[in-house]
């Protein structure tokens, strides 16, 4: 604390002069904080919409508080009859046709989802803080409804937009980019989407511009993937889509997931579509049946007593389920009617558990960025986000093999697509840490780019005190020391390589060094910072050799 100067006293007396024997610091600023842009039930805070406006939470009860839950979608239940798609395993489940006892026979369904998309952001939410995630800014970019719910490109890119402006955000996660529309759905491949395309340049546009975030991006159309044609097409569409600008700030995953943050108890009775339910009285009328699903499950659905199936009998079971539905808006919202029903119509339960399974199909990004957290708070953002379980998971969609990985890793192009594997005693575990600039030394790799990121905006951050100040050796030597404290820092946690400080950074400031007398009179400041960054052991050889006998 400094007292009045010399030439301001006035009063005969002693003052008191304090001076800081420590230069001012460089607080290191938050690394994982992912801005998550997409659909929402609401948008509301205190009565007020907040559509196109970020809004930081730290929890997913703060998500549901401000911006709701999933989406609810309709299905129907349709007949599936054509043998090339019931010999394809075109169907969700099966059920056996004892209408007439003699001559028993199976009868094959599908639900069919009304509408055009799902929508991810909730559930990707879910598995974000499933994976230890934390504070994260949310962007609503319109409401799902019954009525209208798709996916465009528009809103997407507004929402991207809205972000642009705000520091903070350190990562983009736009789940919902994969539901938008394919180019050509009726002719063209799955996989082909202008809007993918120009969701995903807005995102790498974004982030070079701006150099404090990356972009975590899905490859559009990977359950298209069947087999290893599709996966390159599929993968090779996405490398297209990427372009040739600011790829060392994105970073694409493979495939999807099949999660465990659905259950069926997020569903009910009215996802199914009114014409549909009649189906549901139908084949509960056929007596002693068994619900066998398309992925090998098989349920024994006869929990009725043999004389149920009498025609009085069923008859009053349907007038049953008639009532409980017609009190379906009940003051709990259907819940109570809704576990009635699963009592008194058990094969309810089974297709609402086929409806979760559909819903927990997501992309990886959501997961991505929670494993993101979890490394960088744990380990420090200088260290790679791989070699981690993703937690909540399944499985992946497409189960790679050694070789087709070593194609996505370690393309031509350098445009690296990163695996997510299913490894046997160890679960589903993120095998790559590459960004999507795989042919430069500098910026191949996830944590160099982020550290970089980590550096830059830091040392930007406590140098804007600075803006203005007196360009002369006081100031440049204040720098120096303010920045060479903050990388011995971080040399001292492991971010930076070398056996002793000066070998992992330096720091320049001042005339002859790093400006020139025409620099100074122009009022630049250069600092001039070198690091030696870590990069991560990728490929590790083990070299054996037998020591023969007798031999020196």
């Amino acid at each position: 604390m400094a007292g009045p100067k010399f030439n301001q006293l006035t009063t005969p007396g002693v003052y008191l002069t304090e001076l800081s024997a420590f230069p001012p610091s460089v607080v290191g600023v938050q690394t994982a904080v992912p801005a998550f842009i997409g659909y929402t039930e609401k948008a509301e805070i205190s009565g007020q919409p907040v559509y196109l406006k970020p809004v930081k939470i730290s929890s997913l009860a703060d998500y549901t508080e401000i911006f709701g839950f999933a989406y609810q979608p309709t299905y129907d239940i349709v007949a599936v009859t054509v043998d090339g798609d019931i010999n394809a395993g075109k169907y969700d489940f099966k059920v056996i046709d004892q209408s007439d006892p003699d001559v028993p026979k199976p009868a094959y369904y599908r639900l069919k989802q009304q509408g055009t998309t799902q929508f991810n952001l909730y559930q990707s939410l879910k598995l974000f803080y499933a994976n230890g995630g934390g504070n994260a800014y949310v962007v609503s970019v319109g409401r799902y409804s019954p009525d209208d719910n798709k996916v465009e490109k528009q809103p997407l890119l507004d929402g991207l937009a809205a972000v642009a402006d705000i520091s903070g955000p350190t990562m983009l996660v736009v789940p919902d980019a994969v539901l938008l529309p394919p180019t050509d759905p009726d002719k063209g491949p799955a996989w082909v989407s202008g809007d993918f395309q120009a969701v995903v340049d807005a995102m790498l546009k974004q982030a070079g511009s701006l150099q404090d975030r990356v972009a975590i991006l899905d490859v559009y159309g990977s359950l298209s993937a069947t087999d290893q044609t599709t996966l390159d097409q599929i993968i090779a569409q996405f490398r297209t889509d990427v372009g040739s600008e600011n790829l060392s700030y994105g970073m694409g995953y493979f495939p999807f997931l099949d999660t465990s943050v659905v259950d069926a108890t997020d569903y009910s009775y009215d996802n199914i579509a009114e014409t549909s339910r009649p189906i549901l009285m139908q084949i509960l009328g056929w007596q002693d049946y068994s619900l066998y699903r398309a992925d090998g499950i098989v349920t024994d659905g006869n929990r009725y007593t043999e004389d149920v199936y009498s025609d009085t009998s069923f008859r009053r079971i349907c007038a049953d389920i008639a009532k409980i539905a017609a009190e379906w808006a009940s003051t709990d919202g259907g819940k109570t009617s809704n576990r009635n029903l699963l009592g008194a119509l058990p094969l309810l339960g089974d297709i609402l558990s086929i409806i979760a399974d559909k819903a927990s199909i997501l992309p990886s990004s959501g997961a991505i960025a929670g494993v993101f957290t979890t490394v960088d708070n744990s380990r420090g953002v200088w260290n790679a986000p791989a070699n981690i379980a993703v937690s909540n998971v399944n499985g992946p969609t497409y189960r790679l093999t050694d070789q087709q990985q070593g194609d996505l890793n370690v393309p031509v192009d350098g445009k690296a697509v990163d695996a997510i594997r299913d490894f046997v005693g160890r679960g589903t575990i993120v095998w790559g840490a590459r960004t999507l600039d795989g042919n430069s030394n500098d910026y191949r790799y996830i944590q160099v780019r982020r550290t970089l990121i980590y550096i830059e905006q830091s040392i930007k951050a406590a140098l804007q005190p600075c803006v203005f100040a007196a360009n002369d050796g006081n100031t440049w030597t204040a720098v120096v020391a303010m920045v060479s404290n903050f990388l011995q820092g971080l040399w001292a946690q492991g971010g930076l390589m070398g056996a002793k400080a000066d070998e992992a950074f330096s720091v320049q400031c001042g005339l002859g060094s790093t400006m020139t007398g025409l620099d100074i009179l122009n009022g630049y400041m250069v600092v001039q910072v070198t690091v030696q960054m870590i990069h991560p052991a990728e490929f590790i050889e083990l070299t054996f050799k037998q020591k023969m006998e007798g031999v020196a």
